[in-house]
């Protein structure tokens, strides 16, 4: 019976728990056994009972009478087709199936050299992980951006899941031109990819301020070539927590001379810790308050992110499993619109808050 992959595993906790109905919603709380409380979470998130899914599978046997007996006491609901069972917040794990997609991204973040300054064009082939949404408004097509995780998931903000937003575009470099080449003509990227979205995700809890991250499936898979490839994710424990003095953006977003870039812009921002933000944002009457799930950067030498640049990401390089790569911390969320014309941050979705999410929301 278990000779198969770990899917195969859920399909068979699936069919126990058929025709049970609970009303509970993705990582609400839940009573366990103990009567202690818990969240609701898919199976391969609540580490102690996925592994006892594995111990079986590790034996090729059946679930004992005993342990489907107690895997019933924790089952929580069927949720988006996915079985939940309450977890205590000490078991909870990423995702495995999540996981395991982004770890296959071997060769997520390629650096291809130190190519970024203070608000200047990108280099061709220097940020092949951005994403361009394009809606159906003739006036304004170009809103947000977003960043390539794996062949079929854009992050991006939720907020900029509106109901004009028609497709992704991927390997864009100068919007207006047909190719993008290097300044001698000699090498051009291939064309630009234009990809349906199948799904919108955004995050269960998200409000204006608060828990501003999505995640768009394409269609179909992408294929990774020299300007269309993804980024990486701090999935890893040591670089969860870390925070750096300065960060990368890049985006099509709004300049001092044109309401929207028409080239993939980069710049180098420096930190700011939450409470110097805060404060700064409160002059500007945005009272929204600022907690863990936030990063707070901008605003040096007229440089910051801008209208458009929504859904883009913060990143920084690091190592990552061993290699030095370029890892997305953020997502372009909000702030008061300066565009570097004053002394006000902007406040970023933290990445690395919400990897459970990221994780369980994505599949093959």
């Amino acid at each position: 019976m278990f000779r198969t992959s770990c899917c195969f595993l859920l399909i068979v906790v699936s069919a126990f728990f058929a025709g049970t109905a609970v009303g509970q919603q993705y990582a609400s709380e839940c009573t366990l056994p103990n009567r202690q409380t818990g969240q609701c979470m898919p199976v391969k998130s609540c580490r102690p009972i996925y592994e006892t899914f594995l111990r079986a599978k590790a034996e090729n046997r059946k679930l004992s009478a005993d342990e489907v007996a107690n895997l019933q006491k924790f089952f929580c609901g069927t949720i988006s087709n996915t079985v939940h069972v309450c977890c205590a917040a000490t078991d909870i794990q990423l995702n495995a199936d999540g996981l395991e997609i982004l770890k296959k991204q071997e060769q997520c973040g390629v650096l291809t050299g130190n190519k970024v300054s203070n608000g200047v064009e990108a280099a061709l082939f220097s940020f092949p992980w951005m994403a361009l949404l394009v809606y159906n408004d003739t006036r304004d097509p170009y809103k947000c951006g977003g960043s390539l995780i794996s062949e079929r998931y854009v992050l991006t903000a939720a907020h900029c899941l509106k109901p004009d937003l028609h497709l992704v575009r991927l390997g864009e470099h100068r919007i207006s031109t047909e190719r993008d080449c290097l300044p001698n003509g000699l090498v051009c990227a291939p064309p630009v990819e234009n990809i349906e979205i199948e799904l919108a995700i955004p995050n269960y809890s998200f409000r204006r301020f608060s828990h501003d991250i999505a995640l768009l499936r394409l269609k179909r898979a992408v294929q990774y070539q020299k300007h269309i490839k993804p980024i990486c994710l701090p999935i890893y424990d040591e670089l969860r927590p870390k925070r750096y003095p300065e960060y990368v953006i890049s985006g099509w977003g709004r300049t001092d001379k044109a309401p929207i870039s028409d080239v993939l812009m980069a710049a180098v921002i420096p930190f700011v810790e939450l409470p110097e933000c805060q404060t700064v944002l409160q002059k500007y009457r945005l009272r929204s308050r600022l907690n863990e799930s936030h990063i707070c950067a901008g605003n040096r030498n007229l440089v910051d992110s801008c209208d458009g640049d929504s859904g883009g990401p913060l990143g920084y390089k690091d190592m990552y499993n061993g290699h030095p790569r370029f890892i997305q911390f953020g997502v372009v969320a909000f702030g008061v619109n300066l565009c570097g014309e004053g002394d006000s941050p902007n406040v970023y979705t933290n990445v690395s808050h919400y990897l459970q999410w990221i994780t369980d929301n994505i599949s093959n």
